[in-house]
Formats: structure tokens, C-alpha cells, sequence
């Protein structure tokens, strides 16, 4: 059983062998159609050939490097983001293109068939544009031919580069003449803060003591003084003065020794209010520290120097040309009572200090709350217009720092020193056309014809009813006669 087994197994592969060989000599039959397919497909490839040339690449590579346009490291990290995008906006910028297509005549059936816009979106197709990161660029072209192609590669490269360095020109013009316009308004603006503040001083010229380092509003609540007198009456206040000899007094007397009496028919100017205001001002500042602190303490050794300040200016204008000359007292006239000859002068008397206060007037409380809302009413607006002149000041400093730079960066563009292009690699001129070549694009459409008449043959060759062999009537009919082919029985003959 196992041999009768091996023996049908062995039958039943030839068989199926048979089966296959034989199909594929049925197949064979129609070779025809397999050399027709081969045949349309070099057709085919020559046809391709003719009607798409090769194409050639070149590639260059430019190195940009801003020198002058950042003044901080974020400015200089927002200018290498922003550069890619700049350049290959000037690249694909249509202005570029076409002028590249009217140059160097590119695509001149679109142009004839469909006009330039057509050429210049056909020429955006075949430009590539890479930024790989740094401060480098890379441009790339294809061209019908190796100079076309490293031409205009060139080009654009430089028009690029040009394009650049105008749009930078252009752009630090535009900065200058706008903060030049700004700087006009800032001045302008100053101006007319600076005018407002001084009419205001000019009709209150006590608040020019706010000048010193004290609180402001200091000078003006200090001419109210401890009775609460009206601002306006300050000037024509009666001064007394109080003697002290010169071990007496302490700081504060030393501080005001040289300030000396008016007359009684003094005028009081201006000036020299606003002087014994800042005075009155220190000396309370004075005694404000001394509550606080030692006399050792450096706030009351600045007070004390603010004291003496304010002192030696009232003693100047007291003391100036056209003021009221200084009561005269012992001293002043002993020079007048000459003793008799030989008789050695007296010693003059010990220097006397003179410290001015404010007559003390009752106070009002109806009065006294009116002119407290007065001079808050009064420092409110003192406040806004040192606020507006000093914000006017300080847009003005800032738009000058951003002048100086932008008259820096324009000059420095006008020259070309703004930024360094480098071309690192210049276009080259391509030695073969982009792959695939001319031989493997005919090799491509042989090899598929080939492929498909076998194919096609095959088909057929499975969907053929004709008879060729004994096997053919296996289960449809018996066989009566086979005859043998010629070529078979001829070689029987010659090996009997």
C-alpha cells in the first residue's frame, strides 16, 4: 500500500507538472502579443523623452549675519526668526520672478500661451528655498540646461541679497523720520508742560520751595504756620524778630546768625518770602528728626545742613542790593562815638543772632478749614503738573536713546554695514541632469511592456478552448486518435 501510495503521489506531481508546462507552451502561443507590448512600450519611452527634456540643478548657499540691527539678545533672537521668512518672501516675491523670467526667457511657450503671471507661477514650481537653521540659506533652481540653471540661481542669490538691503534701507528711513516726528511732539509737548507748570508757579511761588528734597506740599502748609494763616496774607506777615545771645540758641541759632533784621518798613519781596517759608520748612524738619533721633544721626545732620542752606540764602537776599538795610544796634555805632585821642578802641560787642518767625495770629477754625481745602485743592494740581513735566521728560529721554539708535542703524544701513552676506557657496554648474536618465527611463518603459504582454498573454492563454493534447478531453469525451507531432516523430527516426 505505501509503495501503491508513493506511486500515485509521484504520478499526481508529473502530472501537475505536465499541467503547468503545458500551459505555459499554450501561453507561449501568444508571443506576438508580448512583442507588441514590448515594442509600444519603447514606443512609449521615446515619446516621453521627446516631449520632457532633463533637468538640471544647481544650489548655492549664502551666509547672513546681522552686525548693527540688534541692540539685546532678544532683539537678536527675534531678527534670526524672522529673517528666513523675510528672505524667502523676497525670493518668491513676484517682482523678483518676474524679472528672472524676462532675463533670462524662461518658459516662453507659457508666456505666449497663457502670459507672464502663468511663466512666473511655473518658475515659483522649480525654485526651492531651505533655511537649515543658523544664520545660513540655501537657493535652488531647475533648469532645461546646466547654465540655465547655475545662472539663474546666481540671480536670484543676488536679487535677494539686494532686495534685502533695500527693504532694510528703506525701513530704518522710515524709523528715523517717524521718531524725528516724535521727537518734535515730545518737545512740544514738554513745552507746553513746562509753560503750564511755571503760569502756575508764577501764580503761586511758594511751591517753588517744593525744589528741595522735602515732601511735597511742605513749603506751602509751612506758610500756614501754627495759627493758620492765609497764603495769600503770607507776604505781608509782620516779622519778629528774637535776640539771642551767642551761647544761646544751639543749632538752630547758629544756623540763622547771619540773618539780619528788616526794618519796619520793609517790604517783604517774593523771594525772600518763599527764603524764611523754606526756612520755617527746614526748621520744622529739624524738630521732626530730633524727636526721632540723636543729634549724631545723619537725617538730623542733613537737617541741620538743610537748615543752615535755607538760612544763608535768606541771609543773601535780606542782605542784597535794594533790600532794607539791618537795624543798626550798639555795635554798629560805636565807630560814631570816637573816644579821645590815645584812648585804645573798645572791644566790640558780641555778635548778636537774629531768628524771624511769623507773628502768631489767632486762629479761625472756619477760616483755617477753607484754606486747608485750598491748598489741597492747590497741591492736587501741583502734583499733576510735576507728574506731566516729569513723564514728558522722561518720553523725551526715550525717544532720544531710540533717535541716537535709529541714526546709527540708518547710517550704518546707508553704508552697507548693516548686515554681512556672505555667498559660502556660489552656484555651480551642474555635470548630469536630475535622475532618472535617458537610458533608465527606456529601460523603465521595456521592462513594463514586458511585463505586461506576459501578463497579457498569459490571460489569454487560460481563456483559450482549443485543443492541443490528449489531456485537453480528460472528462469531456474519449480519445480515438492522437496524432503525433512530426517534429517528434522525426526525432525517433534518427535515433533508431
Amino acid at each position: 500500500m505505501n509503495s501503491n501510495e508513493t506511486e500515485e503521489r509521484e504520478l499526481d506531481a508529473r502530472e501537475q507538472l505536465e499541467r503547468w508546462l503545458a500551459f505555459l507552451r499554450r501561453a507561449l502561443r501568444f508571443w506576438p502579443t508580448v512583442l507588441l507590448l514590448l515594442v509600444l512600450g519603447g514606443l512609449g519611452s521615446a515619446v516621453f523623452l521627446h516631449f520632457k527634456h532633463p533637468r538640471y540643478r544647481s544650489e548655492t548657499v549664502i551666509l547672513y549675519v546681522e552686525k548693527g540691527g540688534a541692540n539685546d539678545d532678544s532683539e537678536a533672537a527675534n531678527a534670526s526668526r524672522t529673517m528666513p521668512i523675510r528672505m524667502k518672501e523676497l525670493l518668491l516675491s513676484r517682482s523678483t520672478l518676474e524679472r528672472v523670467v524676462t532675463e533670462f526667457d524662461l518658459y516662453p511657450d507659457v508666456r505666449s500661451a497663457f502670459g507672464i503671471m502663468d511663466a512666473v507661477e511655473e518658475l515659483k514650481k522649480h525654485v526651492e528655498f531651505r533655511a537649515p537653521g543658523g544664520d545660513t540659506i540655501s537657493i535652488a533652481f531647475e533648469g532645461s540646461s546646466a547654465n540655465e540653471a547655475q545662472k539663474v540661481t546666481a540671480e536670484l542669490a543676488h536679487l535677494v541679497i539686494d532686495g534685502d538691503a533695500e527693504l532694510r534701507k528703506g525701513q530704518a528711513h522710515v524709523a528715523l523720520e517717524f521718531l524725528v516726528g516724535e521727537k518734535r511732539s515730545t518737545e512740544t509737548q514738554l513745552r507746553d508742560a513746562e509753560q503750564k507748570l511755571a503760569s502756575f508757579m508764577a501764580q503761586h511761588p511758594r511751591f517753588a520751595l517744593d525744589a528741595t528734597p522735602l515732601a511735597s506740599g511742605t513749603a506751602i502748609r509751612a506758610t500756614l504756620g501754627a495759627g493758620g494763616a492765609q497764603l495769600g496774607e503770607f507776604s505781608r506777615l509782620p516779622m519778629i524778630g528774637r535776640l539771642s545771645s551767642s551761647s544761646a540758641g544751639g543749632q538752630q541759632g547758629a544756623a540763622s546768625s547771619n540773618v539780619p533784621r528788616p526794618a519796619a518798613s520793609h517790604e517783604v519781596s517774593p523771594d525772600e518770602a518763599r527764603a524764611r517759608a523754606a526756612v520755617a520748612a527746614a526748621r520744622e524738619n529739624l524738630t521732626e528728626q530730633l524727636s526721632r533721633y540723636t543729634p549724631a544721626h545723619p537725617d538730623v545732620r542733613a537737617a541741620e545742613a538743610a537748615l543752615a542752606q535755607a538760612n544763608e540764602r535768606l541771609a543773601a537776599l535780606t542782605q542784597a542790593p535794594g533790600a532794607s538795610a539791618v537795624a543798626p544796634d550798639s555795635a554798629a555805632s560805636a565807630p560814631s562815638a570816637a573816644s579821645a585821642p590815645g584812648t585804645p578802641p573798645a572791644a566790640p560787642p558780641a555778635p548778636r543772632r537774629v531768628v524771624f518767625a511769623p507773628a502768631p495770629v489767632q486762629p479761625n477754625p472756619v477760616q483755617l478749614g477753607d484754606r486747608t481745602k485750598e491748598v489741597v485743592a492747590l497741591e492736587t494740581d501741583w502734583l499733576k503738573l510735576t507728574r506731566a513735566v516729569t513723564e514728558a521728560h522722561q518720553r523725551q529721554d526715550q525717544v532720544e536713546a531710540q533717535l541716537f539708535r535709529a541714526d546709527i542703524q540708518a547710517s550704518s544701513e546707508g553704508a552697507g554695514r548693516g548686515v554681512e552676506v556672505n555667498v559660502i557657496d556660489p552656484a555651480y554648474l551642474p555635470q548630469r541632469a536630475l535622475p532618472p536618465s535617458r537610458n533608465a527611463i527606456i529601460a523603465m518603459f521595456s521592462s513594463g511592456g514586458l511585463l505586461l504582454g506576459l501578463l497579457l498573454a498569459l490571460v489569454r492563454a487560460a481563456f483559450d478552448d482549443r485543443l492541443f493534447a490528449a489531456r485537453d478531453l480528460v472528462g469531456i469525451s474519449e480519445v480515438l486518435v492522437e496524432i503525433p507531432k512530426l517534429a517528434r516523430e522525426r526525432r525517433q527516426r534518427v535515433a533508431i
